[in-house]
């Protein structure tokens, strides 16, 4: 990636973001790119080659608590409300008054603030591995787990209360190769055996064993990300965790209209078909529930379809795009 198409801005909160910025050609749009957790605006890579010479414009942040971006260690400061506002300022400092916004795991879920709260500067939402996300107020963390547990078999969130744990960044920090080989994973049912129950990742961790990576997952791209996201440490990144656990989000879930949980704008979700398969069938039907205007494409693909399968995700992106 041309690092020199990357700038910085200071923010109404005082928060430095750092984002790839490319000036849209003709009559393109703008198309925000939100990255998820662990990840950089790098994990949008492929698709910022492909759109830019398509001459789209570009706005793809390394979000809060990431590599250039201001690393705050305040867990309300990740209220999905705030971020949604500081992606709004750095609309408003390059001046672009609409956007199609996109997302990927977190990212996803800032994607769906953004929608809820400045609809009228969004064109269209797309969304990967995770879908629109609804407002919950009495999200509880303990009767999550319990309903998973008994509807698909598995606690699936289990690996949420050890990112909000006291120490966990250390211990990602100090077995990042390991972490690296789970969470790019080879073999994708890892995840259930090694992420989803309670417990399992941080045992994993620290039993000295290292799985492999994903072959897909270059060794550029392993080597970028590396010193992108050890650079600053994961006490920022693991605060979207425990924004969830702190009971915060409910705070800022409760500030968002019923008639907001439901959107017309053109929505698009990449379905990431081999993560956590057993949920696929209830994402989708949500989706479709929430998003009264969505188009739904499955990858084959584990969590991280743009960069496992980029010339699918750009191809089937595109053509969304350009229907609109």
């Amino acid at each position: 990636m041309d690092t020199s198409a990357y700038r910085t801005n200071k923010n109404s909160r005082g928060y430095i973001y750092r984002y790839h910025f490319t000036s849209p050609q003709g009559n393109h749009p703008v198309i925000v790119f939100i990255h998820g957790f662990p990840s950089t605006s790098y994990v949008w890579r492929y698709q910022i080659e492909f759109f830019k010479e398509k001459g789209y414009g570009l706005i793809v942040p390394d979000m809060l608590g990431y590599s250039g971006t201001s690393i705050v260690l305040e867990t309300a400061a990740y209220k999905h409300s705030l971020l949604a506002k500081d992606l709004l300022d750095i609309l408003d400092a390059e001046k672009i008054q609409q956007v199609i916004i996109i997302g990927h795991d977190w990212g996803s879920a800032i994607a769906s603030r953004f929608v809820q709260l400045y609809s009228d500067r969004v064109i269209a939402a797309g969304f990967f591995a995770a879908g629109f996300s609804v407002p919950n107020p009495k999200f509880d963390y303990e009767t999550v787990l319990k309903f998973t547990k008994e509807k698909f078999g598995s606690d699936l969130i289990g690996y949420w209360d050890f990112f909000a744990s006291e120490g966990a960044d250390k211990i990602i920090e100090e077995h990042w190769d390991a972490f690296c080989g789970l969470v790019w994973a080879d073999d994708p049912r890892t995840w259930d055996t090694h992420l989803s129950p309670r417990g399992a990742i941080k045992e994993y961790l620290l039993s000295g064993t290292v799985l492999p990576p994903a072959s897909w997952y270059k060794e550029e791209d392993r080597q970028q990300q590396t010193n992108a996201l050890l650079m600053g440490g994961f006490s920022g990144p693991l605060n979207y965790y425990k924004l969830l656990l702190s009971g915060l989000s409910n705070d800022d879930d409760a500030t968002i209209p019923v008639e907001k949980y439901e959107t017309d704008k053109p929505t698009f979700f990449g379905v990431a078909i081999e993560d956590f398969k057993a949920i696929i069938p209830v994402v989708k039907a949500n989706f479709a529930k929430s998003c009264k205007n969505a188009t739904i494409k499955d990858f084959e693909t584990s969590h991280w379809p743009q960069l496992q399968a980029p010339d699918e995700v750009n191809k089937e992106l595109l053509a969304w795009i350009e229907s609109l």
